[in-house]
Parts: structure tokens; sequence; C-alpha cells
């Protein structure tokens, strides 16, 4: 007989994994002898956070005049496979010497640092991005001693929270070419079918052996290897699937349905 006593305990359903988009923030200040890190938690050497700061506020404040505003994405320096957002803005300075600063405030900016890979999702979010730093410097930036170290992981945290970000990525290749779906799960049913899943890094595709020619399977494997490479560096396998009833599980499991 079962132990009265012993508990019973539920299986709890697995939750999708989160796609982590940003790869860090970094601020950067013109102390009164030039561009410096003021703080950085990037997933970057200490050497190349300096060197992206030095470039980056060089390039946007290389001019006479100070620019404010929101600028790339740019490249980082010396690592090709990460780009960064760089927002500049004028703080009232503190604890300078230099009486260009004490009159006109302190420039500086924040770096929003991410993979390429997720280059897609910050585009998309981009107006909200810039809502979003641009509110945080109005309402709490005025004075450079109000950007705490606390006050900056708030706001990569605000940023990272409203990213669009969906795992999943829909395509259909047929008469009119290569069709992204903006909404993954609703897919036209025609041409074939292409699904890719970040989380595992699969792409797959649906060519069931009848019903399209070689020609036709050639083409859509070759753009479907051509987003692969621009977009995620060659990092997904593919997966080609011939049996409906394998691919109508895939369509389940990620709640897409075909439309005709």
């Amino acid at each position: 007989m079962p132990n009265s006593n012993t508990k019973q305990t539920k299986k709890q359903p697995k939750r999708n994994k989160k796609i982590k988009v940003l790869s860090g923030i970094v601020l950067g200040v013109f102390e009164d002898d030039g561009p410096e890190v003021r703080y950085s938690r990037a997933w970057l050497p200490k050497t190349v956070v300096k060197k992206m700061v030095v470039h980056g506020m060089s390039s946007v404040h290389g001019g006479e005049d100070m620019i404010d505003g929101l600028f790339g994405p740019l490249p980082v320096y010396s690592k090709p496979d990460y780009r960064a957002l760089i927002y500049s803005f004028r703080t009232k300075a503190i604890n300078t010497k230099d009486q260009r600063i004490a009159d006109f405030g302190r420039m500086a900016s924040i770096f929003i640092v991410f993979k390429i890979e997720k280059l897609r999702y910050i585009l998309n979010s981009l107006e909200t991005i810039e809502k979003l730093v641009k509110n945080q410097i109005e309402q709490k930036w005025q004075k450079e001693s109000n950007i705490t170290k606390s006050s900056i992981i708030q706001l990569y945290q605000k940023i990272n929270g409203v990213i669009d970000v969906s795992n999943i990525r829909a395509f259909s290749y047929g008469r009119a070419g290569l069709i992204e779906y903006e909404d993954p799960q609703q897919v036209l049913n025609e041409g074939v079918i292409s699904i890719i899943d970040e989380t595992k890094k699969y792409f797959y595709m649906y060519l069931p052996p009848k019903k399209f020619s070689p020609k036709k399977r050639i083409q859509a494997i070759s753009k479907m290897e051509d987003i692969n490479i621009r977009d995620y560096g060659s990092q997904l396998t593919l997966k080609k699937i011939k049996d409906y009833h394998e691919f109508k599980k895939l369509l389940d499991k990620h709640s897409i349905q075909l439309i005709k």
C-alpha cells in the first residue's frame, strides 16, 4: 500500500528558455583629459571595452559640435561578432577643472552591446530603446552624480525586458521567393516551409520526396543557408524532414498553424 504520508509532487511543465539579447551596457564619459570608461557591465575584455569607448565617443564627438542622440548600430572595435548602439548626452559635471565642461556640461555615452546575430531584435525595438534611454536621461541623469551603477543596471534590465524576442522564425520559399513571416504562428501552406529554432540551433525544412523538384529543393536549401550564414554565422544545423507526421509534430510543438 502507498504511504499516506508521502507527498505527491506534480511534474512542472518546462518553461521556454528566454533568449538573452543584450551582451552588456557601458557608460563612457569625456573626462577632462578625454574619453574614459566610467562603468562597464559587458561580456567583453576590459581592453576591448576601453577601445570601444574611445573609438565610439571619438567618432560621435569628433567634430566641433557635441551631438546628442542615438547612433548605430556600430561595429565594436576588434570584435566583428558584436555591435553597439551609442546614446550620447550631456550632463551637469562635477569635479572638473575644464571650464568648457563646467559651463556646458560633460558629454557621456551609453553603449548598448549585443551580438550581431541579435541585430534584427534590436532594429525591431529601436524606437522603444531610444525612448527608454531618453526618458532615463531627462528624468534622472541631468546631473553627473545621479548616474549611478544601480541606475545603469536598471536601465539595462528595462531594455532587455522590452525587446521583442521570438526564438522561432518561419519561412516559405515559393514563386515569390523566400518569405519570412512576421507572425511565425501563421504560415501559408505553400512552397518549401522552413522553421528556425534558435534555442536548439536547428533549421528544419519540410522536403517531402515527391512534392518539389530537385531544383526547387536545392534553391530553397541555398536560401536558408544564406540566412544561416548571415544571421547565425553558420551555427545552425540543417534537419530535413520528409515525413508529414514528423513535420506536424514540429508545428504543433511551436503552435504554428498552416493556413491556405
